[in-house]
């Protein structure tokens, strides 16, 4: 923020700091949970309906959020990778959470697929065998997701603020978690591609 920007922001908050206080605490203790709940719900019933597996809990921090194709796990144990929710790469922010979430902050947040390299002969191997995952990455770049390097990949999952007063006064996310669950079906619309390059990475089996 530049210092003009800084002046001009600390005086509006200190010319009625005690409805500055007050909407903070409103929004910690109110709004920001009541978005988290909605989320939550969100996500779960995703889940469910699809046959998934994850944490779909956001209440304490979004990044607790990750889920995965039930495919992806064998003998009930840890699956070969997970899509998990977090920040941008490589983009710093102060701001909160729900504000970054519906692209009114410093950062945004999306799915990100990394594959558990215990599961997958090591990350040494895995890193290695990322290195030939071009064709892969042309096909995943052209679904919306976003190569980081060693094969990892995110895809950017921003919330309409515009949509944020209406909801919380008729108390009504639908419409507002609209992308949430456009993003949660481009997971689904790239799985296809994940498989071929876990399969690929799979040791042999003797």
């Amino acid at each position: 923020m530049a210092k003009d920007d800084e002046i001009r922001a600390g005086a509006v908050i200190l010319k009625d700091l005690a409805l500055f206080n007050k909407a903070a605490i409103f929004f910690e203790e109110q709004i920001d949970p009541a978005i988290r709940m909605a989320i939550t719900e969100c996500v779960t019933a995703w889940i469910e309906e699809h046959g998934w597996k994850g944490e779909p809990d956001v209440s304490d921090d979004f990044i607790d959020m990750w889920l995965n194709p039930a495919s992806w796990e064998e003998n009930e144990d840890e699956p070969l990778a997970k899509f998990k929710f977090g920040y941008r790469a490589n983009v710093e922010t102060t701001s909160y959470q729900i504000a970054d979430l519906f692209g009114v902050g410093q950062s945004d947040f999306g799915f990100r697929f990394e594959a558990e390299h215990g599961k997958l002969q090591g990350k040494t191997a895995w890193n290695t065998y990322a290195k030939t995952l071009g064709d892969r990455v042309q096909q995943l770049h052209a679904l919306g997701w976003l190569h980081e390097g060693k094969g990892v990949f995110f895809r950017p999952a921003t919330l309409p603020a515009s949509l944020l007063v209406t909801a919380w006064e008729n108390e009504d996310w639908t419409e507002t978690l609209v992308p949430l669950k456009q993003a949660l079906e481009a997971l689904v619309a790239a799985q296809s591609v994940f498989d071929t390059i876990l399969n690929e990475a799979k040791p042999t089996k003797e």
